[in-house]
């Protein structure tokens, strides 16, 4: 059981780099942005999100907003996609600021069976998701809370190489498994922080402050109204 719960976990992380043609913005329009403070767009999830097997099996709707001026990455749609969604700040020197990511998690549906083997799982899953990260460090495992749900938590520190001749990035970032008790589909939160913004100095500030707060907060499980989609 262990084993299959790290193989489903480990199949929704994606990775940290900005996406061809969309590498450039400046610090003084990002800074414009955030002051300005505009309404959130809202993410509602669709079946037409799961783009391969596993996200078919194990689809799940859940909603969140986060800014306006983020885009959504394009999917694979060769069939590989691991996340239902993802969205990104435009990126600065390279690299985004803030990359979200949203895959799935699944579980037994005994909520002390779950509770126990995916407690166990974690530290695994957490070394695991870093191995093609430099400079990799778990800064902690445990228990925290997106939005009105518990999860399982781990976070960490790594860097990444310049790009296209601009400086190396700083990355802080956090995972979070949601797999409401007695269920046996939930989520994989990834989150990745680049020091291309200072609203996050540390691990432990990823999804606690600024921007990420609004969208952690917002963050909800079940069917949503697509208002704001």
């Amino acid at each position: 059981m262990r084993k299959i719960i790290v193989a489903a976990l480990l199949a929704a992380l994606g990775g940290c780099e900005a996406p061809d043609g969309n590498l450039t913005d400046s610090g003084a329009n990002a800074s414009e942005n955030q002051a300005a403070a505009p309404a959130m767009a809202r993410f509602v999830n669709s079946r037409q999100n799961a783009l391969s097997d596993n996200l078919r099996r194990f689809y799940i709707d859940f909603s969140f907003d986060y800014p306006p001026n983020w885009a959504v990455t394009p999917p694979r749609t060769d069939g590989t996609e691991r996340n239902f969604v993802r969205v990104a700040a435009p990126a600065i020197d390279g690299y985004e600021p803030f990359s979200f990511h949203v895959g799935f998690a699944t579980g037994s549906g005994d909520a002390e069976t779950d509770r126990r083997n995916i407690g166990q799982a974690l530290p695994q899953v957490a070394e695991r998701f870093g191995a093609t990260l430099e400079n990799y460090r778990v800064a902690s495992t445990g228990r925290a809370r997106v939005g009105a749900y518990e999860s399982w938590n781990w976070r960490f520190s790594a860097t990444a190489p310049g790009l296209e001749g601009g400086p190396p990035a700083r990355i802080n970032g956090r995972g979070d498994v949601i797999l409401p008790p007695g269920e046996r589909r939930g989520v994989l939160i990834i989150t990745l922080v680049t020091d291309r913004t200072d609203e996050v100095r540390t691990p432990a500030e990823v999804g606690e402050v600024g921007t990420l707060k609004t969208v952690y907060d917002s963050f909800r499980l079940g069917a949503a109204d697509r208002a704001r989609n």
